[in-house]
């Protein structure tokens, strides 16, 4: 009797959707269609897409087209700041209401660079002249030959001079190409080293050379960068400096001439003026924080126009993140700001680079030391030019709907049909009309945004307790049919 009653207990912890009515149907099948319906609902919803699950529209304004044409649209701010990181969230309507597949890329051009090839050329005279001068004429070995330029190649360090270029065909008449060109080292405080000289167009053959200040002490060129420097607390500190004589020793002269091709394709690049940034001094670390709001641009570079010259500072890029649940700023890249404004010489790299990001703001940490703060005028982002590629049909009017950052991206074969003429492709330019708010804007373009639904989700608390509710019963009722069945004597 103990062993029957045992295997019928264990009987009864078995899903009961397996029990049948007199009917031959199971008697919990109601429940599996409602839970069913419960977890299939929220999808249903979903695969009906409409203009409510975005945030903005906007026309897109093209020509008349007379056959099916590629139209390409590039984004401006307004969608940047709107948009998924990955822009999976742009959809294009026609004027029938469908959707119409696109592409998204990064615009490339080809671009031209300047390539510097050897000119051969051989000394034909070199001779002293007073007030410390020297006079060197070279000759180009072709007879068709012509000079872009030369380089001066020494191995001394820690100079300055200046040269004179003179150009002749005859080398009795001369012409005056270059009448005062810096030929520079300062190596020992910064890496500033400059012995190009660039000509202007010309077609002479011989080239006279006349370098000023041959022998000098060392010391002298630094003069304009050590007679003040600013000391803590803003005193200024004395330095004392050795001199020594020192011949400058030319190894030789380079020439050559430019030649412009094309390279490969590369990203084309836009400019962006970031005009809110707010500026702070941390006077304990000695540092300028620069908060930028970049209002989720594509940006890889920041270029920055500062007031001051003669400065060479490093500075650190850093966004935004949360650290144990309390924001803070995490550290992205690191560069060198340099501005150097010297008599016959000036240099200016006042860019910082980095990967390709979309944030809402970024900070700059200028390390200055015991120097002054650097004054910020202005700050220019930039990046890759993004657009949307769509087949455009006679007679139709489309536009762009964005601003469902939940929104799953689509699988067009857009792409791959394109890639076939993307080569040769030169698509019809687009531009976008102004935005659009959508005011009955509802973001359910999400497969997981249901689920943020607090009346969702008491209701399918409340379905499981009642389902649950139902077991129980129903599990207690058959228990207790099972007991009087099996009671003692029966």
């Amino acid at each position: 009797m103990k062993l029957n009653l045992l295997r019928r207990g264990a009987g009864l912890l078995r899903p009961m959707c397996g029990a049948r009515g007199t009917n031959g149907r199971s008697q919990s099948a109601p429940l599996r269609v409602v839970m069913a319906l419960a977890l299939v609902s929220p999808a249903l919803a979903l695969a009906a897409l409409t203009v409510d699950a975005f945030h903005w529209s906007r026309p897109v304004e093209i020509e008349t087209v007379a056959q099916t044409t590629v139209v390409a649209v590039p984004f401006d701010a307004a969608v940047f700041a709107a948009t998924a990181d990955d822009l999976r969230d742009l959809r294009v309507l026609g004027d029938n209401g469908a959707e119409i597949p696109r592409a998204v890329e990064k615009l490339r051009a080809v671009r031209q660079h300047t390539v510097q090839h050897a000119v051969a050329a051989k000394p034909v005279a070199l001779k002293e002249l007073p007030d410390n001068r020297i006079e060197a004429e070279f000759e180009l070995s072709a007879t068709n030959a012509v000079a872009d330029g030369f380089s001066v190649a020494t191995v001394q360090r820690d100079f300055q001079h200046n040269v004179k270029v003179e150009g002749s065909s005859d080398g009795v008449a001369w012409t005056t190409l270059v009448a005062e060109a810096p030929l520079l080292d300062y190596t020992r405080y910064m890496d500033l080293r400059q012995l190009d000289v660039k000509l202007p167009p010309n077609a002479f053959r011989r080239f006279r050379l006349t370098i000023s200040n041959v022998t000098a002490e060392q010391a002298q060129p630094f003069t304009h960068l050590m007679q003040q420097t600013g000391g803590r607390g803003g005193n200024l500190e004395q330095r004392s400096m050795d001199l020594r004589k020192q011949t400058f020793r030319v190894e030789r002269i380079n020439f050559w001439r430019n030649e412009i091709v094309e390279g490969a394709a590369e990203e084309a690049r836009c400019d962006w003026p970031l005009k809110e940034f707010t500026i702070e001094r941390d006077a304990k670390e000695h540092t300028t924080l620069v908060t930028i709001q970049t209002g989720r641009l594509p940006l890889n570079r920041l270029s920055l126009d500062l007031a001051e010259k003669n400065f060479s500072r490093t500075v650190e890029l850093q966004v935004p993140t949360v650290r144990n649940g309390v924001a803070a700023w995490n550290p992205l890249a690191t560069a060198r700001l340099l501005h150097i404004a010297l008599p016959g010489f000036s240099k200016r790299e006042l860019d910082i680079n980095f990967s390709e990001l979309r944030v809402d703001r970024v900070r700059l940490v200028l390390h200055d030391g015991d120097n002054p703060p650097l004054t910020v005028k202005a700050v220019t982002g930039s990046g890759p030019v993004w657009r949307a590629l769509l087949l455009a049909e006679p007679g139709r009017s489309y536009r762009l709907l964005y601003g469902a950052e939940q929104l799953a991206a689509p699988n067009y074969d857009l792409d791959s049909v394109l890639a076939f003429a993307r080569r040769g492709l030169k698509p019809l330019d687009g531009r976008l009309g102004a935005p659009v708010e959508n005011k009955t804007y509802k973001p359910t373009g999400t497969p997981c945004a249901w689920l943020n639904s607090s009346w969702l989700f008491g209701g399918a608390i409340g379905l499981m307790l009642l389902v649950l509710g139902a077991l129980l019963f129903r599990t207690a009722k058959s228990a207790a049919k099972s007991l009087d069945e099996n009671k003692p004597g029966d």
